[in-house]
């Protein structure tokens, strides 16, 4: 067996152990079916709610809302997270307000922002785009000061200054703490949107979760958390394989560390 092979039924062995036992002890009648519905019934449920068109329109109102979130917060968060590690008067301005809101539950400012904004599409985006654009600013900036100062002064001595600077030198230096920032960033703001959809909006899959359990469909409110989970799941794997085609070096290495147990 190869070792790609084996790493992969290392990755999926817990899990798949796990969903067959819950399917086991689901139909022997060992765990309440009231409350643990078998996953091959979630399933059923999901192929339904798709089928009926329901699913379909609540999982591109959240894909939606994500990127337009994420997206302004990347970029922002990025922008300001290098400023701030490169020049002490930014981090002067910026680290307070980020050190005071970062640990702060944005869901916290949707009441404001509803009434600042009204109840809608603006109010949610701007709550998970806070929760993302805080977590950008703090990863961007503790990665631009994990590189090593002899590596920024040995391109500066050779010339890095300026645009050739940030493309040639800062970028690829700090490209692995970043694209892990992005990665906790995209993740927490599809939480906050989630729970923002489960409180106040009419779509979406945390509107899905909230309409099943006033129905007390429990089928239907455990295809909720599972597309939830399988959504962050490809978030993870997107950025996986963002890293495989930017950073080919990075993981060449981990796969070379795995393989000789280092």
């Amino acid at each position: 067996m190869s070792g790609a092979m084996r790493r992969r039924l290392q990755t999926w062995a817990v899990p798949i152990l796990l969903a067959v036992s819950w399917e086991l002890l689901t139909r022997a009648g060992v765990l309440d079916t009231r409350f643990f519905i078998p996953l091959t019934e979630v399933a059923a449920s999901i192929v339904t709610l798709f089928t009926d068109g329901r699913l379909s329109s609540d999982l591109l109102a959240t894909i939606r809302r994500l990127l337009a979130a994420f997206g302004i917060a990347a970029v922002a968060g990025t922008a300001i997270g290098i400023a701030s590690a490169l020049w002490r008067g930014v981090a002067l301005l910026v680290r307070p307000i980020a050190d005071t809101i970062y640990p702060t539950p944005k869901i916290a400012l949707l009441p404001l922002l509803i009434i600042i904004v009204g109840l809608g599409e603006t109010a949610w985006i701007i709550t998970a785009f806070a929760t993302a654009f805080f977590q950008i600013i703090i990863s961007t900036s503790a990665s631009v000061k994990d590189i090593d100062p002899q590596l920024i002064e040995a391109g500066r001595n050779f010339g890095a200054t300026g645009l050739r600077f940030f493309r040639r030198l800062l970028l690829p230096a700090m490209a692995p703490g970043l694209l892990n920032g992005l990665r906790l960033g995209m993740a927490t703001c599809l939480i906050t949107l989630v729970v923002v959809e489960f409180v106040s909006a009419e779509s979406g899959l945390g509107s899905i979760i909230y309409r099943a359990g006033q129905q007390f469909a429990v089928d239907e409110i455990y295809a909720g958390i599972v597309l939830t989970g399988l959504l962050g799941h490809g978030i993870n794997l997107a950025f996986r394989g963002l890293e495989r085609v930017l950073l080919p070096w990075q993981t060449h290495q981990s796969t070379s560390t795995v393989a000789t147990g280092g």
